[in-house]
């Protein structure tokens, strides 16, 4: 029998119940990784009964994707996959495989010491928490098979286990089991694999994508450069009809980036047919919390980690689901948490809605409790935690395989500096930073006119400054004026409540130890009660208040000073973070989740694509900067946010390249900007090219066609894929839902940004590897009719420089001149066409006049003009 009969059957036998039109897929998929055997270096053993963990055909394009695992004697290989894609004709048009050659000789043993049971347990000791009680089996199962327990008391989750081999550096397949656990005392959910035969841990990968260091970091940064927004006032609003929701709704980025609004029945028919609230397929709502099908949101602020259906844990709507709550944001995030869980529902409602419409629906993995058709796993809603106590200044979410449920945690960021306005006496007159509590009123929500004169405590101490001895000695002068206090002995807290019995409308605490900036403050369970704001000021403006305060001297003075925002109300960080579902659910199939675990891997600039998109609206343009987090990090619509560069199609804004990688970015965030950043001008190029479309869950237009093509290319891409696997990944898309219509285009826009024909990717496992390129394929870049869209210069108009840059092949110096309207050459130079393709050629234009200007570029291809202004 041939190896390709061989290998049909035995995957037949491997999945028994396979329809033809499932079978018929799957035969031509292994005829074709049968035939590329000795490409691979695989012998006819290694390609021996592959499991397939998933198969699934897309409606939209008829193309059957097959996610493949290479097995020995029945044990399935971790990281050992193949990909196959199966046009509607039969045809193979992508195929994929990192199966390991010579298995049956690296495989050590068949046979576990361990029992499943066992197994959980060293994985428990593995993540140092307890040991599971009364652990139980779902129903009986091969150890190869994989067995789910209940949760054991110590996992947020069911615990799974599976029989695996994992592949070690030296070429040995260790025989592990592979163990699900998602600790209640931890964020993550761990894919711990532990030793069969001793138990003793081998690796453990976080399926839970976060980085708080990034987020904090940046986010600290733009705090120190940039503007803060103006307080959003009280909005309220009256909800008319049942099945409402009061929030920032769809293309609204945030607070700061446009009004509250009422929405009414915005479940999408196709893709939650029976709303939001339901989730046994019934007409009628299940709940009238914030809980249905897609999602469950709730409050975390305790940070429990335990997973509960909670009624009083989430938003009431009542039986007619108005979910229309108050919304102050001079409040703390607590006093607006309704609103708040109610806007994170929604968002969460929104993300899967319209990714349901482009494809990642339920027989592509994606989070329902209930699979309405019957295909793929359900029982994996997501679990939406807002203003999750667990942490501050972050975002994260967690992906699991298909089956088990998603979750995402936001939580609440740091308000931006406040300050200690100090009006008279002239000598100290002035605006000073200070430090902002997290107890208490926040100044802001008493108004601009809130001010007082300063008075320094006495509790009668030794040290009576400090205020910690009650009642307070002074009251008569504390009341109704703000009361001075030194820091030390006691909580801040403390403090503040005595100020307050003792009659002060509000605190300044005064570090009593030099130090630059003002800390904040924090309090907690001895903050109950404390209703007046307070503030924190270093050693050396407490020394000159209190020296202005000697003698009698009255000093009068006011401050400002916010909530931090609650990252539930900037919703392209929830579409942020739920794009990390989409994409690990996505790349390898939706069984397996280790697909996006190698360093060149691109999840943050999906994710951050996806923010973007959604908050897209009619009438933007490609070259308005775009940050990501401006609300959160308290920057205005115009900050960069949390990243490092802005959005933008302008190269004078955002030069990020493939140069870049490696380089200069070796952190996740980073990596994703760059790939973000290409798939953003991918996305203006569509819409300059087919249009905007309102309609988000369309096909038509050019933002809904990009889109499509991204999430296609998600699934047509390698497991652990590089940015140049990313990009043919799309290409093949165009091909097969366009007929390669947009393939020019395409490969212009990755060419500009260091991704074209001549780059070189190396191994997506290794950054350093990479060489940038900005040809276009020879095709492309030697057709005959040259036109300005070629050629991109930059500022313009421009005052002292400018930059030209071109994708155009040349086998000769590129000539690059600046002509008057007239014709008349003023600037004159040549470069290499690589040095012109990468980073452009610099043209100083100080010494021109205003006006209008030609540039021209004659290469070996010819002549290209564009237009340009001088304007100083």
């Amino acid at each position: 029998m041939s190896a390709y009969r061989t290998l049909a059957l035995a995957a037949f036998l491997a999945v028994p119940g396979l329809a033809a039109a499932q079978t018929a897929p799957l035969e031509r998929a292994l005829g074709q990784l049968a035939a590329q055997r000795t490409r691979l270096g695989l012998s006819e053993s290694d390609l021996t009964n592959p499991a397939v963990t998933s198969q699934y055909t897309d409606q939209h394009n008829g193309v059957t994707h097959l996610y493949l695992r290479q097995r020995h004697e029945g044990i399935e290989i971790l990281n050992a996959v193949a990909d196959a894609h199966v046009l509607a004709n039969g045809k193979v048009t992508a195929l994929h495989s990192s199966f390991l050659p010579n298995v049956a000789s690296a495989a050590r043993g068949t046979t576990p010491n361990l029992t499943p049971v066992q197994a959980v347990e060293a994985a428990a000791r593995a993540l140092q928490i307890a040991a599971p009680a009364s652990l139980r089996a779902e129903r009986d199962a091969a150890p190869a098979a994989g067995l789910t327990f209940n949760d054991g008391g110590i996992s947020q989750d069911n615990i799974k286990a599976k029989l695996m081999y994992l592949p070690l550096a030296g070429g040995e397949l260790r025989l592990v089991y592979d163990v699900l656990l998602w600790p209640t005392t931890s964020d993550d959910a761990w894919a711990v694999r532990v030793d069969a035969r001793t138990g003793a841990l081998v690796n453990k990968i976080s399926y839970t994508v976060h980085e708080p260091v990034t987020f904090a970091d940046l986010t600290a940064r733009a705090v120190q450069v940039m503007k803060m927004p103006e307080p959003v006032t009280t909005q309220t609003s009256k909800v008319n009809g049942p099945n409402s929701y009061n929030v920032w709704p769809l293309t609204i980025e945030s607070p700061i980036h446009g009004a509250r609004q009422v929405v009414a029945n915005p479940a999408d028919a196709t893709a939650s047919p029976f709303g939001w609230h339901d989730d046994n397929g019934v007409a009628g709502a299940e709940y009238t919390i914030t809980r249905g099908n897609n999602v469950h949101a709730y409050d975390d602020r305790f940070a429990r980690n335990v997973y509960v259906a909670n009624t009083s844990l989430s938003p009431d709507g009542g039986a007619n689901l108005e979910f229309d709550f108050p919304y102050d944001g001079n409040l703390r995030q607590v006093g607006n948490l309704k609103a708040s869980i109610t806007n994170l529902f929604f968002w969460n409602n929104l993300m899967h809605d319209v990714m349901f419409r482009k494809g990642f629906n339920e027989v592509s993995g994606n989070f329902q409790q209930k699979n309405y058709t019957g295909l793929g796993l359900g029982n994996d809603q997501v679990k939406a935690e807002g203003q999750d106590g667990g942490g501050t200044n972050n975002a994260n979410f967690s992906t699991p395989p298909d089956g088990t449920r998603g979750k995402m945690q936001m939580y609440n960021w740091s308000a931006a500096p406040g300050t200690l306005i100090v009006a008279s006496p002239a000598s100290v007159a002035g605006t000073y930073p200070a430090g902002l509590a997290d107890f208490g009123r926040t100044i802001n929500s008493l108004g601009s006119t809130y001010r007082g004169k300063l008075v320094l405590v006495n509790d009668g101490s030794g040290k009576p400054s400090r205020g910690c001895n009650g009642p307070l000695q002074n009251p008569a002068q504390l009341a109704g004026n703000i009361a001075v206090v030194d820091r030390g002995k006691c909580t801040f807290a403390s403090k503040v409540q005595l100020a307050q019995a003792a009659g002060a409308k509000m605190v300044v605490i005064v570090d009593t130890t030099a130090t630059a900036t003002p800390n904040g403050m924090t309090g907690a369970a001895d903050t109950v009660g404390i209703r007046i704001p307070s503030l924190f000021v270093t050693k050396a403006v407490g020394d000159q208040l209190k020296l202005a305060m000697e003698g009698g001297g009255i000093v009068m003075a006011g401050g400002t000073g916010g909530a931090g925002p609650d990252g539930d109300f900037d919703n392209g960080i929830v579409a942020h973070e739920y794009g990390h579902g989409i994409s690990t659910r996505l790349t390898g199939g939706p069984a397996n989740s280790d697909c996006l675990n190698n360093a060149e891997q691109m999840g943050e600039g999906w994710s951050d694509f996806f923010a973007l998109w959604m908050t897209t609206k009619p009438g933007d343009v490609g070259t308005t900067p775009r940050g990501i987090g401006t609300y959160a990090g308290n920057e205005p619509t115009t900050g960069a946010g949390i990243r490092r560069k802005r959005y933008t199609t302008d190269f004078s804004v955002n030069n990020h390249t493939y140069a870049f990688i490696g380089s200069q970015y070796t952190a996740v965030h980073d990596i994703g900007e760059v790939w973000a950043t290409v798939l953003w001008d991918l996305n203006w190029a569509f819409i300059n090219r087919y249009g905007y479309n309102t309609d988000l869950t369309a096909a038509t237009g050019g933002n809904n066609m990009c889109l499509q093509l991204v999430l296609d290319g998600l699934k047509l891409q390698k497991c652990s894929p590089g940015f140049l696997d990313g990009r043919d990944a799309i290409l093949k898309a165009d091909t097969v839902n366009n007929g390669a219509a947009n393939s020019a285009m395409i490969w212009q826009v990755f060419a500009r940004r260091g991704m074209g024909a001549n780059a070189v990717q190396g191994s997506s496992n290794i950054l350093s590897d990479n060489t940038a390129g900005f040809q276009l394929p020879t095709v492309l870049s030697t057709q005959k009719s040259l036109n300005e869209k070629l050629v991109e210069v930059y500022p313009n108009p421009a005052q002292d420089q400018l930059t030209v840059r071109t994708q155009v092949s040349s086998k000769v110096p590129v000539q690059v001149e600046l002509l008057t309207v007239l014709g008349r050459t003023v600037l004159t130079t040549s470069a290499a066409a690589a040095r012109i393709q990468s980073e452009g050629i610099r043209l100083n234009t100080t010494e021109l006049a205003n006006g209008i200007y030609v540039v021209r570029l004659t290469t070996s291809e010819g002549t290209i003009t564009k237009k340009v202004m001088v304007q100083h």
